[in-house]
């Protein structure tokens, strides 16, 4: 991976004020990485009526979506800036559904979208949206909770802090959270939590993870004692892999970083790899891990 991996980044946006951290991420990359930025709404139109009675939407498709796509426009206009060309697409299905096939078909690097608002009168909290884009793509997916910052507070990307242990997903993680601190000019910090002994484990740690990479060592609750130690060093951004298993007909992923991902004050990388297909045997253990 380059420092210019990130080409093309995703943003959804349910055209309100709970995307504008969402935004401002994507606008830091486009600052240092060059990055092209689409904003994307997504919204089933026959699902409006908010600004016309029901029937016109069922009565008038295509006006209702040329509104839409006006209003998308304009709302892109007014919370990017010229130099960055963002692009708009409007999609007429679920949020869900149109963010993880809209960001294959326009080959995107990056997903980027807050975890908390709502999707029109649906009232779909774009948390599970979230959680449901996490399990069905195979992009990077980086995660903002809304209003941790106040509208002046200047974003940047300074320290990272990796989970890490001794696996490939954990491997990939690490090689995306090294180019992120090249590119930003960032401190990079792995941590490997530890649930059992601590026996060997710096040294097996330090045979991949270069010396100049700052490692933490300790025992406890993954999820909590990440989101701990993020709090500690004050981390502008957590990188995670996550591996999606099989259970049954179903495509989930660690409740590690389901965690991580719901409950962090921080900006969050989940790097995905793709499904992988387990015996009938480990089927309970892909909810638990």
């Amino acid at each position: 991976m380059n420092t210019n991996a990130y080409d093309h980044i995703l943003v959804p946006t349910d055209l309100s004020e709970f995307d504008d951290l969402a935004i401002r991420y994507a606008l830091l990359f486009n600052k240092h990485l060059g990055s092209k930025i689409t904003m994307l709404h997504a919204e089933e139109v026959s699902w409006l009526g908010a600004e016309h009675p029901v029937g016109y939407y069922f009565e008038n498709p295509n006006e209702a979506k040329e509104e839409l796509r006006a209003r998308l426009a304009e709302f892109a206009h007014r919370v990017t800036p010229e130099s960055a060309r963002v692009a708009t697409i409007f999609v007429d299905d679920a949020p869900e559904h149109a963010i993880v096939n809209k960001a294959r078909e326009i080959h995107a690097d990056l997903i980027m979208m807050a975890t908390h608002g709502r999707y029109g009168l649906r009232r779909a909290i774009v948390g599970s949206v979230t959680e449901s884009v996490l399990r069905h793509t195979t992009l990077p997916v980086l995660t903002v909770t809304p209003r941790l910052f106040a509208v002046d507070d200047k974003i940047a990307l300074r320290t990272i802090l990796c989970p890490v242990n001794f696996s490939d997903v954990a491997r990939a993680s690490f090689k995306q959270a090294k180019a992120m601190a090249k590119a930003f000019d960032a401190e990079l910090i792995a941590i490997h939590v530890a649930e059992d002994g601590l026996d060997d484990v710096e040294k097996r740690l330090s045979a991949w993870i270069e010396p100049r990479y700052k490692k933490i060592v300790v025992k406890g609750d993954p999820a909590s004692t990440v989101l701990d130690a993020a709090d500690q060093i004050h981390a502008d951004l957590i990188v995670i892999g996550a591996q999606h298993k099989l259970f049954h007909d179903t495509t989930v992923v660690g409740t590690t970083t389901e965690r991580i991902t719901r409950f962090a004050r921080h900006a969050v990388l989940t790097v995905v790899r793709k499904p992988v297909a387990r015996h009938a045997e480990e089927r309970e253990e892909a909810l638990t891990v």
